[in-house]
């Protein structure tokens, strides 16, 4: 691979799902005369410049196609926490070195599970629709003390929900390859104990790494294990619930509801039956949103232990999937 001549500035090539004018300002104000921000809006502006990257920051939008072109690539950052497009890319020179942003999305993604949970069995929505026709309605509220949630995943996401829903005093269990014990968790599933882990569960909520073990591991299957009155959450990836069997769980009742923020295509298209369901929430792929501040701050410490030859934070197995 070759490297930069002395005294030549070495190029960081930025594209980023967000707009990247908080970076600019962010990334420059630790400037470092021997590196060269490279920011490019588009996929034929990453075409065009790739060929001068040695360091690639990038979010899951960036065009992994292009990666082939990338002679000089030594390292990827990539904004967020799933990094499945970048594994997946056959193009990846083995010793390009891949890390992940490991930021607070376990908070953010924990608000948005609890949020949207609540807004469930608390009834908001039909209680703001009472409140535009002016009626009075007492409801049957439900509760989500005492009931149990499954966590799909015990990384630092998992174990952030797993913490919140351990302070609304729920019940917690976890499912892992690895069954080490975690505070958070009351009890931790293994592979082979999969049916067990979701037949108990009134919430269950995804946030595995998308893998090959993990892809397409919910499905008809895992459906017809859980309770009628369970809610399916999945904040990790699409693909690793089976969603045409999840339509049809959620049509004949095998499950109560879903709050989905991932799916197998996105945008959702238009015309997926997804939209029209009553028992499903569909939000946009955000509840673990990139913010910009913490994104540089974790960039560019990694980049300081890049350029002294330290080992960077959040570097990815690749035989792993995470």
């Amino acid at each position: 691979m070759a490297l930069p001549k002395p005294g030549q500035q070495r190029e960081i090539l930025v594209h980023l799902r967000e707009s990247d004018a908080p970076y600019r300002g962010l990334l420059n104000q630790d400037a470092d005369q021997q590196f060269r921000y490279r920011f490019c809006a588009s996929e034929e502006e990453v075409r065009q410049y790739i060929g001068d990257a040695e360091i690639v920051l990038g979010s899951i939008t960036f065009p992994t196609g292009l990666l082939a072109r990338a002679k000089k690539l030594r390292w990827i950052q990539v904004t967020g926490a799933g990094i499945d497009r970048f594994l997946a890319a056959a193009e990846l020179p083995d010793d390009v070195i891949l890390t992940r942003a490991d930021v607070a999305f376990g908070s953010q993604i924990a608000e948005y599970v609890f949020g949207h949970l609540l807004a469930r069995t608390q009834q908001v929505i039909e209680l703001r629709h009472d409140q535009d026709r002016r009626t009075w309605t007492p409801r049957m509220l439900t509760w989500l003390a005492g009931r149990t949630m499954a966590i799909a995943g015990t990384g630092s996401i998992g174990q952030a929900v797993a913490l919140r829903a351990r302070g609304m005093q729920m019940h917690v269990t976890g499912y892992a390859r690895a069954t080490t014990w975690l505070p958070e968790f009351d009890r931790i599933f293994g592979p082979p104990r999969l049916r067990d882990f979701l037949r108990e569960a009134d919430v269950v909520v995804i946030t595995l790494p998308l893998t090959d073990q993990t892809q397409g591991l919910i499905g008809a299957e895992a459906f017809a294990e859980m309770k009628p009155s369970a809610v399916l959450v999945n904040v990790a990836r699409g693909a690793i619930v089976q969603q045409e069997a999840l339509l049809k769980a959620l049509q004949e009742g095998e499950i109560a509801g879903a709050i989905l923020d991932v799916f197998e295509t996105e945008p959702l298209p238009a015309n997926h039956s997804l939209w029209e369901m009553p028992n499903v929430t569909i939000t946009p792929h955000h509840a673990g949103l990139n913010i910009p501040e913490e994104i540089a701050a974790f960039f560019l410490e990694n980049l300081h232990r890049y350029d002294r030859g330290e080992p960077l934070q959040g570097v990815v197995d690749p035989r792993r999937g995470y």
